[in-house]
């Protein structure tokens, strides 16, 4: 008979299976160990820390308060489709405080990339699938069932790549009490699956994100018609859309990416997560520019700190097995160029109170789009106010883009930049910012 004793990680994990999957016992006996079932291990008994206790308790109380919240609150046209938060947070507050403390795997790097060129290349032949004439529902169900024995060891392997990228940036912080120590804050935790979908509504006379709201991610065709007529009227139109990620905490990520969308969309999650300890995080939600200063940040810090991983760990991996689907047939215009003129022709439109010509404009150039090989769905303010919000990307005409890219320029580190931007809350504040760093010697080169 085998006793499994001490303080070691493997004893913690069979104190966890104990907690979680062994039958009580008879007669409430706690000290004398039994064995469950056939087996003939012996297990010790089970006296859980405080902290333990505590992260159960909080999870359980999460739990308890979103079913009450869900039952009691007034239930909206968008009744049965919105996404619950709290449940994502309520079902991995346990499981991700544990890794957080070491329980879990800790892959080496070569178990490490062994997983990751699997999972990403079951990913394309996934994709492949889909995009099949006739997709394999047998192989698909397959193929997806054998990655997810990948899942988590990618997930701590990527999550320890950009730790290492946030310490050599210099972005740790020191803990109370034990100055020599630094670690990074908030943890860097993400989970790959299927993200909610997200609601987002504009005015019609304008492009303006007017409200948000996360639905579930399941949704079929049928229901996401029906939540934009729902939601949509005289004045307001509103559009369905698929996310990458969300800055929940884990970050959701997408579980169907490549492995370098994968890296820049788990940084740029662990960005938000950052940036809400400070004034420019705070902001968001708070209307203006908040929302275009935070993923504007993010958008650059997340694909530098991704960078960095990139130069690291050179993981190369071949074009058919590294997560993308197939290549389909090149677009025979420039997509960039394309969004940047409408949006312009748009804000134009609108600014002269011409809404029907704007939205007869959208609806053509969607058109020819889907003629040269880019098949848009829907193309309306809701879009631009959507896509608007990432000011370095085609689909905005907001200044602010071009400033923060300057603060990269004047900065030219990835811990700089985002020391300097922290701080900020306004576009003011952002004018105020460039022209000091214009100011100092040797601006414009940085470094």
């Amino acid at each position: 008979m085998v006793t499994l004793q001490g303080e070691g990680r493997l004893t913690r994990r069979v104190r966890l299976t104990a907690a979680l999957g062994v039958a009580a016992y008879p007669d409430g006996d706690m000290s004398i160990p039994r064995p469950v079932g056939a087996g003939a291990v012996e297990f010790s008994p089970w006296r859980p820390q405080s902290w333990l206790l505590v992260v159960v308790a909080a999870g359980l109380l999460g739990a308890i308060l979103g079913v009450s919240a869900t039952a009691l609150l007034a239930r909206g046209p968008l009744a049965g489709y919105e996404y619950a938060l709290w449940k994502w947070e309520a079902s991995t507050l346990t499981t991700n405080a544990f890794a957080r403390l070491g329980v879990g795997p800790d892959p080496a790097d070569d178990d490490g990339e062994a997983a990751l060129r699997a999972y990403f290349g079951l990913t394309s032949q996934i994709r492949a699938q889909l995009e099949a004439v006739t997709p394999n529902t047998a192989l698909i169900d397959t193929l997806t069932s054998e990655r997810a024995a990948y899942e988590n060891t990618v997930e701590r392997l990527v999550e320890r790549f950009i730790d290492e990228a946030i310490a050599s940036a210099g972005l740790q912080e020191s803990l109370p009490l034990f100055s020599d120590v630094r670690v990074t804050w908030p943890p860097v935790d993400f989970e790959m699956t299927s993200p909610p979908r997200l609601l987002v509504r504009s005015p019609r006379d304008r492009i303006e994100r007017a409200g948000d709201t996360l639905l579930k991610n399941d949704l079929t065709l049928a229901d996401i018609l029906r939540i934009e007529a729902r939601t949509t009227d005289e004045d307001t139109v509103s559009l369905v859309l698929s996310i990458g990620g969300l800055a929940a905490y884990p970050a959701i990520v997408r579980d169907d990416r490549s492995y370098d969308a994968l890296l820049d969309t788990a940084a740029h999650e662990w960005v938000h997560h950052y940036l809400a300890f400070y004034p420019l995080g705070r902001q968001w939600g708070h209307g203006g520019d908040s929302e275009t200063l935070n993923e504007t940040t993010a958008d650059l810090a997340g694909r530098e700190i991704a960078n960095l991983v990139r130069r690291r760990h050179a993981i190369q991996l071949p074009a058919d097995a590294d997560g993308r689907a197939p290549a389909a047939p090149a677009p025979t215009v420039d997509f960039n160029e394309e969004m940047r003129g409408l949006r312009l022709e748009v804000d134009a439109l609108l600014a002269a109170g011409q809404v029907a010509e704007a939205e007869a404009t959208m609806e053509a150039r969607r058109l020819y789009l889907a003629d040269h090989g880019i098949t848009i769905r829907k193309i309306n303010q809701a879009y631009f106010a959507f896509y608007g919000t990432y000011a370095a990307g085609p689909a905005s005409s907001n200044p602010i883009g071009p400033k923060i890219d300057r603060v990269w320029e004047l900065t030219g580190d990835v811990g700089d930049f985002l020391r300097a931007m922290r701080g900020v809350e306004t576009a003011a504040e952002l004018d105020r910012l460039l022209a000091d760093l214009e100011s100092r010697p040797g601006s414009g080169t940085g470094r």
